[in-house]
């Protein structure tokens, strides 16, 4: 259930790339809002400019040469666009997480992942060592990793891709987030693994009553998790509404070929 008053809010956002070969406008006037215990799935192609989009309500996008020349990105009516860097530190991984595509490039190899975890607690909570190595374990558990004491003292290269995907939601999460943006979080992992990720996600959102963004170009995923869609191109939204509207009578062509593009399974004769 979702409550009337987004906890995101994306205002009119423009976001450039000042590069030696002249600027890149990656997002054009993008508006979009997340509300409390929905997922809301942003979708298109490659290039279209979703994550950037997303990237961009952390201030992940480095800066240079990313500029941002107008719109707002309101968190709970804070403006994370106005905020020196100190303030979006304290903001990151506390108010609004993000899991990436790929956890090997995410977690750190040198570090072991009850650690990595551990470390969000100490950042933001100002937990002691022991008290945040105990919850990381905790929030190991949390995620259905077996045996959370063994694998919070093993590194990430001794993990499956699952596994180590879900140390990447324990350690978006242990913070208490009010968002959690997921950027295609199963295109590495096969099939089953997907749908084991999918629904841990929804059952952390309903447990937790968080808005979960999900970044994917995979419309059959959208069909299944999410409550309302937002479809970009060119660095624009196209179109927007709930799942069922969007799919079963698209206004935009674009739209359309994105949904004729999905493979299905047709019944044998």
């Amino acid at each position: 259930m979702t409550t009337d008053a987004p906890v995101l809010e994306i205002r009119d956002l423009h976001v450039d790339f000042r590069l030696a070969t002249g600027p890149v406008h990656a997002v054009r006037g993008v508006s979009l809002t997340a509300h409390a215990g929905e997922t809301l799935a942003v979708v298109g192609e490659s290039g279209s400019g979703k994550s950037a989009t997303m990237l961009a309500a952390l201030r992940l996008n480095p800066e240079p040469p990313c500029a941002y020349p107008g719109g707002q990105i309101l968190l709970d009516g804070r403006d994370l666009l106005a905020l020196p860097e100190k303030r979006l530190r304290e903001v990151r991984g506390n108010d609004i997480a993000m899991i990436f595509q790929d956890p090997m490039t995410s977690l750190d190899p040198l570090q072991r992942v009850g650690n990595q975890v551990a470390e969000v607690l100490r950042r933001h909570r100002g937990a002691s060592r022991a008290g945040a190595r105990e919850e990381a374990v905790r929030a190991l558990d949390e995620v259905g990793i077996p045996d959370p004491e063994l694998r919070a003292r093993q590194y990430p290269h001794e993990l499956s891709g699952g596994l180590r995907q879900r140390v990447m939601i324990a350690t978006a999460l242990v913070g208490r987030p009010r968002v959690l943006i997921a950027d295609e979080p199963t295109t590495a992992l096969d099939v089953t693994v997907q749908r084991q990720i999918l629904d841990l996600l929804a059952e952390l959102r309903a447990r937790h009553g968080m808005a979960v963004v999900l970044v994917t170009h995979d419309l059959g995923v959208v069909a299944e998790t999410a409550d309302r869609v937002v479809v970009m191109n060119a660095g624009r939204v196209v179109e927007h509404g709930s799942v069922a509207e969007v799919f079963e009578t698209p206004r935009e062509q674009y739209t359309r070929d994105l949904l004729a593009a999905t493979p299905r399974l047709e019944p044998t004769s």
